[in-house]
């Protein structure tokens, strides 16, 4: 078994962002040059989050408004005492996002296409932006 790995950056432009990154997920494994294999995406952030799921106008639009219901960013968290004392952008809410988004994408690769569902998409959660954020995209072949 071989273990590769890339490791490709976004910038995203909100504060609560969703970006499609299926699109550099394939252009690494590409790049990996691997056909069959299981392909683990994960992001090394705690206020970031990644998952799957249909990359649709409106299907965006309410997760967002539900996640801003859920969590909205300025609700005085007790962990964003020490952020604002420092002048820094209060995150609490992308952390508490981020552990009801968050999972490690893994799916099986197979004749070097990623074995996703019609409308499935590999997404990236953006919950204390703008920034620019690494994606690391392991393939066990």
């Amino acid at each position: 078994m071989r273990i590769r790995q890339k490791t490709f950056s976004i910038e995203t432009a909100d504060r609560f962002d969703i970006q499609n990154v299926s699109p550099e997920v394939t252009a690494a494994i590409e790049e990996m040059e691997v056909d069959d294999g299981l392909a683990w995406v994960s992001t090394p952030h705690t206020s970031a989050a990644l998952s799957t799921n249909e990359f649709e106008e409106k299907l965006l639009f309410d997760m967002k408004r539900r996640f801003m219901e859920l969590a909205p960013p300025d609700d005085g968290y007790y962990h964003d005492t020490d952020h604002i004392n420092r002048g820094e952008q209060p995150n609490a809410h992308a952390h508490l996002l981020s552990a009801m988004i968050k999972r490690p994408v893994l799916t099986l690769l197979q004749d070097g296409e990623l074995d996703l569902g019609t409308w499935e998409e590999i997404m990236f959660f953006e919950l204390c932006g703008p920034r620019t954020r690494e994606v690391d995209v392991v393939v066990l072949d």
